[in-house]
């Protein structure tokens, strides 16, 4: 049996990130130049990406929305990684289930650098420099201030913070509901601190950078919820009602960070737990779909290098004489052979690994390997 609903949903995570990124993002100028494409080069924009980073009525934002649907799926599936195993289990099997492959497609994207530099004969940008590498191979670099080399994987720093919290509170509170009354006593103290390190606290101390990504790990607890209704851990009463208190802590925590209480974040993480939860009420309709459980299958790894393939090559094949639309739809096709053959060599092979290396599989879990 697995959580297809939940499964699928990466694949329209996973796009959502894309379409932002090329359609999107590609064309800021800020961003071609941090990686060492000219600024020369200037592409033309078609009428059909206008609306990614301009958004009508609504405010919705590819990018914003289908990271929030990432981090549900995690709160949503962590718990079923961590039954029936120790806490060391879990990290263990946690650590190789991400750093082999952040580490294979930090090469990558490293590589995509060196390939931008060599080309346009421009210098080689300033990410790629001992200081920055040394703090984004251990994903600690938000803690630095720094963002991340490849533009993505800031958003692993945040699940890998997500795994230590909900491993300790989880060790302390053995039931669904004292892992929820002691998550949300947690996220509250933390709301305090994020207010005071929003309202005169140094706000690049490690302090106001570890609570400022709180804002997503809250929201992530929303998914877990979703997890003890299925398992009728808690009832769906209870739950909405720790529900209501995770999403306020959420919105007012995020709101230090953003104009007014349902800024673009807030906005758009709501529409990720709308479709959530309109997909987790009519899960059992989700049947087989060979595409989007393909891309549901790679798209961790597609996830980590589909931005810097694509800032590379689309500059390239656009100066080749290729149009827009022929150079990101070229670029995408690569992504994903890419991510197919990182996920097939190196992804699955690692989280075996670590299943392996951590002791015996444990007996319900393992069903759900395929979406934890």
């Amino acid at each position: 049996m697995k959580v297809r609903f939940a499964h699928q949903l990466r694949a329209i995570a996973a796009l959502s990130v894309v379409i932002n990124h090329f359609w999107g993002i590609f064309f800021s100028p800020g961003v071609r130049g941090l990686i060492g494409t000219p600024a020369s080069f200037v592409p033309v924009r078609p009428a059909y990406t206008q609306h990614v980073l301009s958004p009508a009525w609504g405010g919705f934002l590819y990018g914003a929305f289908g990271v929030a649907v990432f981090f549900l799926i995690s709160g949503f599936v962590i718990p079923i990684s961590l039954r029936n195993i120790s806490t060391g289990q879990f990290l263990a099997r946690r650590f190789f289930r991400i750093y082999p492959v952040y580490w294979f497609c930090l090469l990558i994207s490293i590589a995509m650098y060196f390939i931008c530099s060599w080309y346009w004969s421009t210098p080689l940008s300033d990410r790629i420099s001992t200081s920055f590498l040394a703090r984004n191979i251990p994903l600690i670099h938000s803690a630095s201030g720094l963002p991340s080399l490849d533009f993505v994987s800031w958003s692993l720093a945040v699940e890998l913070k997500f795994y230590v919290i909900f491993a300790l509170v989880s060790v302390a509170g053995k039931s669904a509901h004292q892992v929820m009354r002691l998550s949300i006593g947690f996220m509250a103290l933390c709301c305090v601190v994020a207010f005071f390190s929003t309202h005169g606290m140094n706000s690049a101390s490690l302090v106001s950078y570890a609570v400022s990504d709180m804002k997503f790990i809250s929201f992530m607890f929303l998914g877990c919820l979703f997890y003890y209704v299925l398992y009728r851990e808690l009832s769906a009463k209870v739950a909405l009602g720790y529900g209501a208190i995770v999403y306020a802590l959420f919105v007012t925590i995020n709101s230090f960070y953003e104009t007014g209480l349902f800024g673009a974040l807030t906005k758009n993480y709501t529409y990720a737990l709308m479709l959530f939860s309109l997909c987790y009420l009519f899960r059992g309709r989700f049947k087989q779909n060979r595409m989007l459980d393909f891309l549901a299958d790679i798209s961790f790894p597609l996830y980590l290098v589909h931005s810097m393939i694509g800032y590379v090559a689309m500059p390239i094949l656009i100066s080749k004489g290729l149009s827009f639309t022929f150079a990101w739809m070229i670029s995408l096709g690569v992504a994903v052979l890419v991510a197919f053959l990182v996920h097939r060599y190196v992804e699955i092979p690692a989280n075996n690994f670590g299943k392996k290396l951590s002791g015996p599989k444990e007996s319900r879990a393992a069903e759900y390997g395929r979406v934890a």
